[in-house]
C-alpha cells in the first residue's frame, strides 16, 4: 500500500460520524479523537526539513526496523509523519477533561476513549482536535473445539514418520507435511534471523516444554500496560482461567519445538508477543490494542505479524452498529488500516479470514480484507476446504482468502500444567502456520520485501493458476516458496576441524540444478592472495528436488577464508558468504 492510499484510507475512516441523537449523557461511546498536527510538525511535511524531528523518532524506531524499511524506501523516505509521537500537550488536554484513554496511535495521530455526550462537546472546543469519530464494531471469531459436529474433520489419513526427516515431528507431522515444511527443515532453514510478532490473547510460553526455549525478545500486555503476557489476577482487567489459551496454542503451531511431539515451521525465529485480546468480555477497545500492537511491532523491527483475531460482535452495550459486509473493502476497519500500514512499512502481515463458514454474502472479516494483508483460510487433513473457513471476495471484489493452510486437527500445545497437547480447529491455526512459512521464506531470502514474500507464497500454492474465493491461490508449499526467488543455502555452515583438516558442510537447493557438481567452494588462507576452487560433494539428497541436499568438502585447516558459488543451467552465478 502506498502512502497516498494510506491518506485516503484514514480519510475514509474519519467519515464515520457519531449518532448523537441516540446518546444521553450517561451513555458512553468509544471514539477516536484525532489531532490536527504533531505540535511543530504538520501533516505532509518532510521530516528532513523539520529541526529535531529525527531526534524524536530515534528512541522509537529501532535499527532493525530501519533496516527492514531500507528494502523498500530511499534513505529520505524511511522516516515519516506517522513515526512522530503524538504531541504530549494535546494528550494532556484530553485527559484533563476526565477522559480515561484506551489507546494512543502515532499512525492515526490520535487517542481513543469511551466518552459521554458532554465530554464530546468539551472535546469539540479544543482547538487542536480536528476530528472525533465513532468506529463501527467488529465481530470476534470464536475458538473451535473438537466437538462431535466436527468429527468429520478428524485425521483421515495417517502419515508415518519419514526416515529422511532431520526432526521427529510426532503428531504434528500431518500439518507440517501438508505444507511441505520438513524438506525445508532438512535444508537447515528453520526461521533463523527472522522476527515474528504474534498478536493474541496472551501466552503461557515459559511453562510449556514446546515453548520454553523460544527466543522471545520482548512481550507486552496492551490491555493492562505491563510486560507480562501470561495470566495475572491483580490488575485492572483480571484474566480469566482461559486467558492465554488461544495465544499459547497459535504460538505453538508456528514456532513450538519438542522432538517427538510438536514442531512448528519457524521454531528458530526470534519472537515478540503482544497481548491484545481480553477474553472476559468483548468490547471495542480490543481493536485499538491491536493497532497499538502493530505500531509497536513495526517499530521494534518485526518482519512478520501473525494475528488470529477476527471480530464480529461485542457484548452489550456495544453490540449494535456492527460492520456489514460492505465495510470489508480493505479501507474501513481500524485493524485493516493498521495491517495495511504495517505491510506498507515492509512487514509480512498474516491474518485469519475467520470461522464463519462458506456463505453468501461472503463471511470474511477484518483485518484479512486488507489489500496488502495475507488473509488465510483453513483446509482439513486431505487439503479440502474446512466447512467453517470464511470465504471472499472482499466487498470491492478482491480475491480472499489469499491462501489456505492446515486448520483442522492441528496439533498444538495446551495451556496449563503438565505439558499437555491437543488437536484444535480453526483459521486461527492456519494463520500462524502460514506466518511460519513466511518466516522460512525470509530466512532463506532476507533480501525480499513483504510483497515479494506474498508473491512467492501465492504463486507456488496449488491453486495459483485459477485463484478463487474459497481456496484463494491455494494450499501453501514451503519448499516451492523458498525456491521461488532463486537458490537457497542453509542458515548455518558446519565446520568440523580434526588434526590438520577441516570438513565444511552446508545444505543447498535450487530449481533445476544441472548436476551434483554445480556447487563449488572458493577458498584460501587467511592472508592468501588468490582463491582456489573445488567442487563440493552431495552426501545426502533431500526429497523432491534433484541434486539438492547436504554438501560437504574437506580442506586444509588453515584454509579459513572461503565462499560458495553455484552456476545454474543458464550460466547465472550465485555466490554465498563472499566478503
Amino acid at each position: 500500500m502506498n502512502p497516498k492510499k494510506l491518506l485516503i484510507l484514514v480519510s475514509i475512516l474519519f467519515l464515520f460520524s457519531l449518532n448523537l441523537l441516540a446518546l444521553n449523557d450517561s451513555t458512553k461511546v468509544k471514539c477516536w479523537i484525532v489531532f490536527s498536527d504533531k505540535g511543530i510538525i504538520k501533516p505532509g511535511e518532510k521530516l528532513t526539513n523539520v529541526p529535531n524531528a529525527l531526534e524524536l523518532v530515534k528512541p522509537i524506531i529501532s535499527e532493525r526496523a530501519m533496516n527492514r524499511r531500507a528494502k523498500i524506501f530511499s534513505i529520505d523516505d524511511r522516516i515519516g509523519y506517522g513515526d512522530i509521537p503524538v504531541f504530549r500537550n494535546y494528550i494532556d488536554e484530553v485527559t484533563k477533561l476526565g477522559i480515561e484513554l484506551i489507546a494512543v496511535s502515532r499512525w492515526l495521530n490520535g487517542v481513543s476513549a469511551y466518552v459521554t455526550l458532554s465530554q464530546i462537546d468539551a472535546l469539540k472546543k479544543l482547538k487542536d482536535v480536528s476530528r472525533i469519530f465513532a468506529v463501527k464494531k467488529l465481530y470476534k471469531q470464536s475458538m473451535l473445539d473438537l466437538a462431535p459436529v466436527y468429527s468429520e474433520y478428524l485425521p483421515l489419513m495417517k502419515m508415518e514418520a519419514d526416515s529422511l526427516n532431520k526432526y521427529d515431528y510426532g503428531k504434528s507431522l500431518n500439518q507440517m507435511k501438508l505444507v511441505n515444511v520438513p524438506p525445508v527443515h532438512n535444508l537447515g532453514i528453520t526461521g533463523k534471523g527472522v522476527l515474528i510478532a504474534s498478536l493474541d490473547d496472551g501466552f503461557e510460553w515459559r511453562t510449556h516444554e514446546a515453548l520454553s526455549r523460544l527466543n522471545v525478545l520482548s512481550e507486552y500486555d496492551f490491555i493492562n500496560c505491563d510486560n507480562v503476557t501470561a495470566r495475572e489476577k491483580n490488575q485492572k482487567y483480571p484474566d480469566t482461567e482461559t486467558q492465554g489459551g488461544h495465544g499459547t496454542a497459535t504460538l505453538s503451531s508456528m514456532a513450538g519445538f519438542k522432538e517427538g511431539k510438536l514442531i512448528g515451521p519457524a521454531f528458530n525465529s526470534d519472537i515478540i508477543l503482544a497481548k491484545t485480546e481480553y477474553t472476559a468480555t468483548e468490547t471495542p477497545m480490543e481493536e485499538d490494542f491491536w493497532l497499538e500492537a502493530a505500531e509497536w511491532a513495526e517499530a521494534y523491527g518485526a518482519d512478520v505479524i501473525t494475528s488470529s483475531l477476527v471480530y464480529k460482535i461485542f457484548d452489550n452495550p456495544y453490540d449494535n452498529n456492527s460492520y456489514t459486509y460492505n465495510d470489508f473493502d480493505g479501507n474501513t476497519a481500524i485493524t485493516t488500516i493498521a495491517g495495511d500500514m504495517a505491510a506498507h512499512l515492509g512487514i509480512v502481515v498474516c491474518n485469519a479470514t475467520g470461522n464463519y463458514n462458506q456463505t453468501d454474502p461472503p463471511s470474511l472479516g477484518s483485518a484479512s480484507d486488507g489489500d496488502s494483508v495475507i488473509g488465510v483460510g483453513a483446509v482439513n487433513t486431505n487439503g479440502k476446504i474446512a466447512g467453517f473457513s470464511s470465504n471472499g471476495p472482499t466487498s470491492d471484489g478482491r480475491i480472499k482468502p489469499d491462501v489456505v493452510a492446515p486448520g483442522v486437527s492441528v496439533y498444538v500445545a495446551k495451556m496449563g500444567e503438565g505439558n499437555r497437547y491437543e488437536y484444535s480447529n480453526g483459521t486461527s491455526f492456519a494463520t500462524p502456520i502460514t506466518a511460519g512459512v513466511c518466516a522460512l521464506i525470509l530466512s532463506a531470502h532476507p533480501e525480499l520485501t513483504a510483497m515479494q514474500v506474498r508473491e512467492a507464497l501465492r504463486n507456488t500454492a496449488n491453486n495459483s493458476a485459477t485463484p478463487n474465493n474459497v481456496y484463494g491461490y491455494g494450499l501453501i508449499n514451503a519448499l516451492k516458496a523458498i525456491l521461488y526467488f532463486g537458490p537457497v543455502w542453509s542458515n548455518d555452515v558446519t565446520v568440523d576441524v580434526s588434526n590438520n583438516t577441516m570438513k565444511i558442510s552446508l545444505s543447498f537447493a535450487a530449481n533445476n540444478i544441472p548436476n551434483d557438481k554445480s556447487l563449488k567452494i572458493f577458498y584460501k588462507k587467511q592472508n592468501g592472495k588468490k582463491y582456489k576452487e573445488t567442487v563440493m560433494t552431495l552426501v545426502k539428497e533431500i526429497e523432491q528436488v534433484s541434486n539438492a541436499g547436504l554438501y560437504e568438502v574437506t580442506l586444509n585447516a588453515d584454509d579459513t577464508d572461503y565462499y560458495f558459488s553455484y552456476t545454474d543451467s543458464k550460466g547465472t552465478i550465485f555466490e554465498h558468504l563472499k566478503k
